[in-house]
C-alpha cells in the first residue's frame, strides 16, 4: 500500500462503480416526455425549472405511465443516499491522501468540496422525493425553487473538485494525470456553460463528470511515485 498511496480510494471507487450499475438499472430509463431533450430522466428531473416540466416529464396526471415514473424515481433517489456517500466518500479520501502524500495542506480543500457535495447532493433528493410526493396535487413550487440550488451546489462543488484535483495532478508525468486534468478543465468549462444556460451542454456535463470519477478511480489503482515526480510537485 506504501507504493500505491491511493489503493484506499480505489477501493471505494470500485463500490462507487458497482453503485452506479445499480442505480442505473433502477431509475427509470425511459420517461413519458422530455425536457430540452435530455435523455437521461433523473438528469431532466434534477435540472427542472418549470412546474410544466415536470409535468411533461412524468405525464399526465392519474395515467399508469406517471405511476410508474414516481416509483422508480422515488427507489432511485432513496438508494443514492448510499450512493452519494460512497462516491463523497472516495472524493474526500482522494484528497486526504493527496494531501498526506504530498505534504501540501492546501489540497484538504478537495475535501471540504467533497463534503460540500454530499450535501448539496442529499438536500436535492429531499426536494425530488417532495416534489413526486407533492405530484399529485400541484404542490411542489417550494421544493423546485429549492432543487436549482441544491442541483447546482452538487454538480457545481463536483466540477470544482474536479478542476481543482485536476490542476494539480497536470504537474505529474504522466499521460494518464494529462489526461485527467484536461477532462477536468472540459467539465469545469461545460459546467459553467450549463449553469448559465441550461441546454445541449447539460447531459455531456453530467456524462463528463461520471468519466472524471471513472479516470481518478483508475489513477488511484495505477499512481506509483516512483514513476512520477507528482509528490514533490
Amino acid at each position: 500500500m506504501g507504493q500505491r498511496p491511493y489503493i484506499l480510494s480505489g477501493l471505494i471507487g470500485l463500490a462507487v462503480i458497482v453503485m452506479s450499475l445499480l442505480n442505473m438499472s433502477v431509475f427509470p430509463q425511459q420517461s413519458p416526455g422530455q425536457i430540452d431533450g435530455i435523455g437521461s430522466p433523473i438528469i431532466a428531473f434534477e435540472f427542472a425549472e418549470t412546474p410544466a416540466e415536470i409535468n411533461t416529464l412524468f405525464g399526465a396526471a392519474g395515467t399508469p405511465e406517471q405511476a410508474t415514473m414516481v416509483q422508480a424515481m422515488d427507489r432511485g433517489n432513496r438508494l443514492d443516499y448510499l450512493y452519494m456517500l460512497l462516491y463523497s466518500s472516495f472524493l474526500f479520501s482522494f484528497a486526504v491522501l493527496a494531501a498526506r502524500h504530498t505534504g501540501q495542506r492546501w489540497l484538504y480543500a478537495g475535501a471540504a468540496l467533497a463534503l460540500l457535495a454530499f450535501s448539496g447532493d442529499a438536500l436535492e433528493n429531499m426536494q425530488l422525493l417532495g416534489i413526486t410526493a407533492n405530484l399529485a396535487s400541484g404542490d411542489f413550487t417550494a421544493e423546485l425553487a429549492r432543487l436549482h440550488w441544491f442541483t447546482w451546489l452538487k454538480w457545481g462543488s463536483l466540477a470544482t473538485y474536479f478542476l481543482f484535483m485536476g490542476m494539480w495532478l497536470w504537474r505529474g508525468n504522466g499521460r494518464l494525470a494529462k489526461l485527467i486534468t484536461i477532462t477536468a478543465v472540459v467539465t469545469f468549462l461545460l459546467g459553467l456553460v450549463s449553469f448559465i444556460q441550461r441546454g445541449p451542454a447539460t447531459e455531456p456535463f453530467t456524462l463528463a463528470v461520471a468519466f472524471m470519477f471513472l479516470l481518478l478511480i483508475i489513477f488511484s489503482f495505477v499512481f506509483k511515485p516512483e514513476e512520477t515526480e507528482i509528490a514533490h510537485g
